[in-house]
């Protein structure tokens, strides 16, 4: 499935088959002695277990699209080579990404960097975060090239400050370079289409750092409403704020989460079943746990996701106007449909 166009390039989403041809490409291509072999004595070149260890499969089915996902690069009809992107950090914004094309013949023609450009406005676009990441050597200049034609810059601080800042792993290579590409954040404006139904959501979870789904709540436009809290998750991984302030606020009728899954898949499907949806939310972390939720990296059909910024103040203000409690999935998402809509709803089709 192509997810992402280009002047000249598209973006597909790899399948298991792509990966044997994935990892020919890193280690058998005439390319290869750019990032491997005797320039880069501290870099051994990856046996076949080593790269399904590292690209595992979810990376090529999609089931876990926040931890990691390959695509596969496209030049007409030709595939040419890979990208992809591994686990997106939403605490500090930011996903890294790797890319390699599959001969020479490919390269200097500005393939790489379109393919970065437009996965990246992709990426945002769909899963809410703003800041990428790419690791070249130093040595590896026509990586370094393709880079920053695609709007890639070096971090103003030393390397090693940014490693830990973000907490990313050790760097493969002596030399590195911490080169970022941030695009803008979205408008905190909601444009509203005619004949549409949006749906504003909202869901917590047990921390920042390593989330696990706990809530999920959502009102429409329709003034329908969805809300479901979630069995699986531990107490003893919540952060001091979710135990201090969330989870005094939960109605405490829990479901499994496949259950919560089905009955969220079919509202979805019923408010996309009478008019195009979009699903309104202020933070990555919530389409991410409607990934979650939904064991995919595809929303149900006729439904699309949109990121609206909104002030954290705007939403305290909301919930005191409206005496709603701040911290509950769906009374925040009815905080969130206030800020951005105000008090009125469209009532719901005769």
């Amino acid at each position: 499935m192509t997810v992402a166009t280009g002047s000249r390039v598209s973006i597909r989403r790899a399948h298991l088959q792509d990966r044997p041809r994935a990892y020919e490409w890193l280690v058998q291509s005439d390319l290869t002695p750019q990032v491997y072999g005797p320039l880069f004595p501290e870099r051994e070149v990856p046996t076949p277990e080593q790269f399904a260890a590292r690209y595992v499969n979810s990376f090529f089915d999609g089931t876990r699209p926040y931890s990691g996902r390959m695509f596969v690069i496209d030049v007409g009809d030709e595939d040419v080579g890979c990208v992809a992107h591994g686990p997106i950090d939403l605490l500090n914004d930011v996903v890294e990404l790797d890319i390699w094309l599959a001969g020479s013949e490919h390269a200097g023609r500005g393939v790489a960097s379109q393919a970065l450009a437009v996965l990246t406005e992709w990426l945002q676009a769909s899963y809410g975060v703003n800041r990428f990441l790419a690791r070249p050597s130093r040595r590896n200049v026509r990586a370094l090239r393709a880079l920053r034609r695609a709007g890639f810059r070096e971090a103003d601080v030393p390397a090693r400050e940014v490693v830990a800042k973000l907490r990313l792993p050790p760097g493969e290579c002596v030399d590195e370079v911490l080169l970022f590409r941030v695009l803008p954040v979205p408008s905190s404006n909601l444009q509203r289409e005619d004949g549409r139904t949006y749906v504003f959501i909202d869901s917590e979870f047990t921390s920042l750092l390593e989330p696990e789904l706990i809530s999920i709540g959502a009102v429409a436009t329709d003034a329908t409403a969805f809300y479901a809290e979630m069995h699986g998750w531990s107490p003893d991984r919540t952060s001091e704020f979710v135990r201090e302030v969330v989870l005094p606020l939960l109605d405490g009728d829990a479901v499994p989460m496949e259950m919560a899954a089905e009955a969220f898949a079919v509202w979805l499907d019923e408010r996309a079943g009478r008019a195009p949806t979009t699903i309104i939310s202020d933070s990555g972390f919530d389409r991410w746990a409607i990934a979650e939720l939904l064991g995919s990296e595809d929303l149900p059909a006729g439904v699309e996701w949109k990121r609206v910024t909104v002030a954290y103040e705007q939403l305290d203000q909301a919930t005191q106007a409206l005496d709603l409690r701040r911290h509950h999935a769906l009374d925040d998402a009815r905080a969130l449909r206030h800020v951005l809509l105000g008090p009125r709803v469209t009532p719901p089709p005769e």
